[in-house]
């Protein structure tokens, strides 16, 4: 189950993307400005996993503050009419992209929150032929998109 309840924001809520890189957050708004309208809502640093404290030496709040802290983070979970995206937002895409859209998809399936369909997804500026091929045999979809002013 994700460690914090689902933040949900739409396409048009700009500026606010939780633990986002400055250069992600370009990446991520030049993919809102071109795909948003293709989404329903989006929720972002989206923790799944982690390590659960002993809940008898800690209180509930630590508890949940180190789960957060050792989870893994989605870092944007776009909805759909159909489906739900399971998104990296990566400049520079390599095998570590797709390996943690991947991960993040395994995980994100055994949560609750999976109500529909996932699909890994990359969102990135470049990408190489050889993790394109890679990605099209692990069936992850790479967005490959233009930042340049």
């Amino acid at each position: 189950m994700s460690v914090y309840p689902l933040d949900w924001k739409l396409a048009s809520d700009r500026g606010d993307y939780p633990h986002m890189a400055k250069n992600d957050a370009v990446l991520w708004e030049r993919f809102l400005d071109e795909y948003g309208p293709n989404f329903l809502r989006f929720a972002y640093d989206v923790a799944l996993g982690g390590v659960l404290a002993d809940v008898a030496t800690v209180d509930a709040a630590t508890r949940t503050g180190f789960q957060y802290s050792t989870a893994l983070k989605i870092d944007a979970l776009g909805e759909r009419v159909d489906d739900l995206w399971v998104i990296e937002v990566r400049p520079s895409a390599g095998v570590s992209a797709l390996g943690a859209a991947l991960c993040y998809t395994v995980l994100a399936s055994a949560d609750p929150l999976a109500t529909k369909p996932l699909f890994p997804v990359v969102v990135t500026d470049r990408c190489s032929a050889d993790i394109q091929l890679c990605a099209e045999a692990l069936e992850v979809l790479v967005i490959e998109l233009d930042v340049t002013p």
